[in-house]
């Protein structure tokens, strides 16, 4: 293959791969936004067809760019493979090709007109509905009718779903995440962007909006605490200020709903920024023209009302500004997300926070896991890990008497029963948490022999530990402890052995009951398994 994968990439490849031709059930992968999970899809679909030429599959996607995105980038790496696209989006509806690259609004009725397919691949996997109907289980019951051994493989970068938790569990259309990249392994890799934050001084009272049946807030009684001229106006002349002092050049807008997002608009071109927006009723060739605009950098800044939170690729964006407050880790993952693409022009990409989403979720490089409580610094506004206790980017200290007063304020909130960090105020206090669930890998780093990768799924949270069974020295020592004590024996296979094994991952779920964690900044180390809980 000419087309050169990244080492993640690689893992994923071939996490998938042995998932496939060794387990029963349907596999997920987890790579960050910006990660080429398109990339990663189009390097297996090319690899199956080498080796299998009948092969037929279906590539999923719920949104037009989606689709025309995941398609280009199949014809780049496989350019000699008949493929073709069925989307009204797009205007094409193409019933004969081998593999396939659908919209679900067009398809899901449509299951018994195609050939059968072996493979189906959902893009934004986690809008899989866990149970009932919808269109994505509509289609693919129907495809499992005329191929019962139908594998379906999930692609997303939150493996989770609000009011839900995780995507994948038993009896689920997606039964095991097989493979899951960090965010903070890919920034300090150099595959990612930085990221920065800065929390706004003015922020959105929060405390009377509703919320809907799903956990998140209703978007009727949101607007009514976010579409105030005052609160717009504040927020974005702030924006505005902070955006020119640091000559970020392309900002995404994020807001709440359609007045809103005319508001901020309206506020930016009153402060002479070079901005348009889009909406969902924006017409597509508009939408496309706007987008076009902005990448091209004849705009400086685009509002959106949940139009650019997935399928929107343009590396050179350097400013995120949430003005849209949600409950939802997805949502907020999504949104910061897309300056996560790394670019010339840009060393990092400055999120500018006036929704209390830093706030309610923590960074995004620990998004998923246990919550972090977050500290503002007093004279540059940046956001940081309250453990941490100075400013990253100007040297501000927190006040001893401003800690004490978290820490009681932190007290009070857990008294009475609300949502709160279970952290302590220092980061190095161990935690035990129950695992729900465990995942085996194979992870390469250029220069180093390979090592396992076990991840453990505990709620929401995801720890790893890398056992370095090829490694000499004290690594390897460590590795073959580690083994003897969940078996009771030696190993001299090491990786291809456990591996190779299809009752690994169950031995290894059935012997860890619990993981005992601490956290050294935004480093986190297994240091106890099967502690009691407290």
């Amino acid at each position: 293959m000419s087309f050169q994968l990244r080492p993640y990439q690689i893992e994923a490849v071939e996490a998938v791969h042995e998932f496939v031709c060794t387990q029963e059930g349907n596999p997920a992968v987890s790579l960050p936004t910006g990660s080429g999970k398109s990339v990663v899809m189009a390097a297996l679909l090319r690899k199956w067809r080498e080796e299998s030429p009948w092969i037929r599959a279906c590539v999923l996607a719920h949104r037009r760019e989606l689709v025309l995105q995941n398609s280009e980038k199949f014809h780049a790496i496989y350019p000699d493979c008949e493929m073709g696209i069925f989307s009204a989006g797009l205007g094409k509806r193409d019933y004969k090709s081998p593999i396939l690259f659908a919209s679900i609004d067009s398809v899901y009725k449509k299951s018994g007109e195609f050939q059968p397919f072996d493979v189906i691949m959902v893009d934004e996997a986690h809008r899989i509905p866990p149970s009932g109907e919808g269109k994505y289980r509509t289609f693919i019951a129907g495809c499992k009718r005329f191929n019962k051994n139908l594998k379906v493989i999930g692609w997303t970068a939150t493996p989770f779903r609000m009011g839900c938790g995780d995507i994948c569990y038993k009896d689920h259309i997606l039964t095991h995440l097989c493979y899951d990249a960090r965010v903070t392994d890919l920034i300090k890799d150099g595959y990612l962007c930085n990221l920065r934050s800065k929390v706004g001084e003015h922020q959105p009272e929060l405390s009377e909006v509703k919320r809907n049946s799903g956990g998140d807030y209703k978007l009727n009684s949101l607007a009514e605490a976010t579409n105030n001229a005052g609160v717009v106006w504040d927020a974005v002349s702030e924006a505005v200020r902070i955006m020119n002092s640091e000559c970020r050049r392309a900002a995404v807008f994020f807001t709440v709903d359609i007045n809103h997002c005319k508001m901020v608009h309206q506020a930016l071109k009153s402060l002479d920024v070079n901005a348009s927006y889009i909406i969902g009723k924006t017409h597509k060739d508009q939408r496309d023209a706007e987008v076009q605009r902005f990448k091209d950098g004849r705009t400086r800044a685009i509002c959106n009302v949940n139009v650019l939170t997935e399928g929107f690729d343009s590396p050179h964006i350097d400013c995120i500004v949430l003005l849209r407050p949600t409950l939802s880790p997805g949502l907020y993952c999504q949104m910061v997300g897309r300056g996560l693409r790394p670019h010339a022009s840009k060393t990092d990409c400055l999120v500018l926070d006036f929704a209390n989403c830093i706030e309610e979720h923590g960074p995004i490089d620990l998004l998923g896991g246990e919550p972090v409580v977050m500290a503002v610094c007093q004279e540059c506004r940046e956001s940081f890990s309250r453990a941490v206790r100075v400013c990253p980017k100007c040297g501000w200290k927190i006040p001893k008497q401003e800690i004490e007063r978290l820490g009681a304020a932190e007290a009070e909130r857990k008294m009475h029963g609300k949502d709160a960090s279970k952290k302590s105020i220092l980061s190095d206090i161990a935690e035990v948490h129950k695992v729900n669930a465990v995942y085996v890998t194979r992870h390469r780093k250029k220069g180093k022999p390979d090592s396992l990768r076990v991840s453990y799924r505990c709620g929401l949270s995801m720890f790893r530990e890398w056992v370095c069974f090829n490694h000499e020295g004290y690594a390897g020592q460590k590795a073959r402890e580690w083994w003897r004590m969940r078996f009771g024996r030696g190993t001299e296979g090491g990786i291809d052995e456990a591996l190779g094994s299809l009752f690994f991952t169950q031995e290894l779920l059935e012997w860890t009951k619990t993981i005992t964690v601490k956290r050294g900044g935004k480093h986190i180390s297994i240091t106890g398994y099967n502690e009691a809980l407290t």
